[in-house]
């Protein structure tokens, strides 16, 4: 990326890559997720029958969709955001908001891995998996996705983070220079 706010470096183009990654990788455990969906209804409603383990994989594919989807949303701008007073602001006040928002959002994420940690470690620990009889074994590595998913969105804040610092910093330097109000 490059423009106003100057050329990406290497950090960030690192960041963007692992993020677009996790979202190539949500995206296919989303077409998956309807792949199996179809395959539920057509078991049930056109052959009489049914698979415990077919059902609970709808469940673990929607765990990577969700967590590895959302930094993949932040960092293209498709999450839900209320601008009451936002765009009523200058761009240097915009990008201030968002550096701000973007390191409370990392903070939120370490947050959600530490609290994860024992939880997922149990699980492991334990070889978690259905208790249901045909279920699936792998319960471990659907709990697995939530400290994964939340590291991935500790990167995503840092580069989100340091776009709106350079952000701030251009529109900064602009107004400066114009003589104006950032």
């Amino acid at each position: 990326m490059t423009g106003a706010i100057g050329p990406a470096s290497p950090l960030d183009r690192i960041l963007g890559a692992v993020i677009d990654g996790a979202g190539a990788v949500a995206a296919v455990c989303g077409f998956a997720l309807v792949l199996v969906v179809g395959g539920n209804v057509l078991l049930r409603y056109m052959l009489g029958t049914g698979s415990v383990g077919f059902q609970e994989l709808e469940w673990h594919l929607i765990s990577p969709i969700a967590l590895l989807g959302m930094s993949y949303g932040m960092r293209h701008g498709a999450h839900v955001r209320v601008d009451v007073l936002y765009d009523r602001l200058g761009p240097a006040t915009q990008a201030a908001i968002d550096t701000v928002a973007a390191i409370l959002m990392g903070a939120m994420a370490v947050a959600m891995i530490l609290l994860s940690l024992p939880y997922v470690q149990q699980s492991i620990g334990m070889m978690e998996g259905s208790p249901d009889p045909g279920g699936l074994p792998w319960r471990f590595a659907l709990k697995a996705f939530i400290p994964l998913g939340f590291a991935i969105l500790v990167l995503q804040a840092l580069a989100q983070a340091m776009m709106s610092a350079r952000q701030c910093r251009a529109a900064l330097a602009a107004a400066a220079s114009a003589g104006g109000r950032p």
